[in-house]
């Protein structure tokens, strides 16, 4: 097997070399426009290629390796006790949801609610420009539990409308959304 990021042979899809130097967290905060904020870990063209494994065979490895490797640090920091984690759309696609396992990973730390939000507008943003994610909104259904505390996880904001939208989805029941988690900000 090979390094996904330096191609060097490798018994892991990222060899510890480049783990400790590649891949080194480096904490940022975004505040929208509504004041809402999204922690992220990584700038998207630092992780870009490890990212793309989306809805491929490598999707759990490398999103775990990503999730305990940048956010359990985090998350271990918080007092997490009586807050849940929801992901941004954690609906299966190609046989596993890159959304899940990042909260999966976090499980000791705080605890997870898989398949409560989920999109009703199945479009895909990559690459999209801003007008386009504004005229397809993603149409959020939350089946879950109101009046709690919840952390929200994504893997990327590019824009921040995902978020946005689903924050509000949220507070619509109830749900204390206290901020965001992504592995990476599209910003640069």
């Amino acid at each position: 097997m090979r390094c996904q990021l330096c191609f060097r042979p490798s018994w892991h899809l990222v060899c510890s070399r480049c783990l400790d130097t590649l891949l080194k967290p480096n904490l940022t905060k975004r505040i929208l426009d509504d004041g809402f904020e999204i922690y992220s870990f990584y700038k998207y063209s630092e992780i870009k290629p490890l990212l793309h494994v989306k809805h491929t065979f490598y999707t759990k490895e490398i999103f775990s390796l990503l999730s305990r490797h940048a956010i359990l640090p985090f998350v271990k920091t918080l007092t997490c006790k009586d807050i849940f984690a929801i992901a941004v759309d954690d609906h299966i696609r190609s046989g596993t949801s890159h959304t899940a396992v990042i909260i999966h990973e976090l499980r000791e730390y705080i605890t997870p609610l898989y398949g409560v939000l989920r999109a009703m507008n199945r479009i895909r943003y990559s690459g999209a420009k801003l007008d386009t994610r504004k005229s397809f909104k993603r149409d959020f259904v939350y089946k879950g539990k109101k009046g709690i505390t919840v952390v929200l996880f994504d893997d990327l904001i590019t824009s921040g409308q995902t978020l946005s939208e689903a924050k509000n989805k949220l507070e619509e029941y109830g749900v204390d959304v206290v901020f965001a988690v992504t592995l990476a900000d599209a910003r640069e």
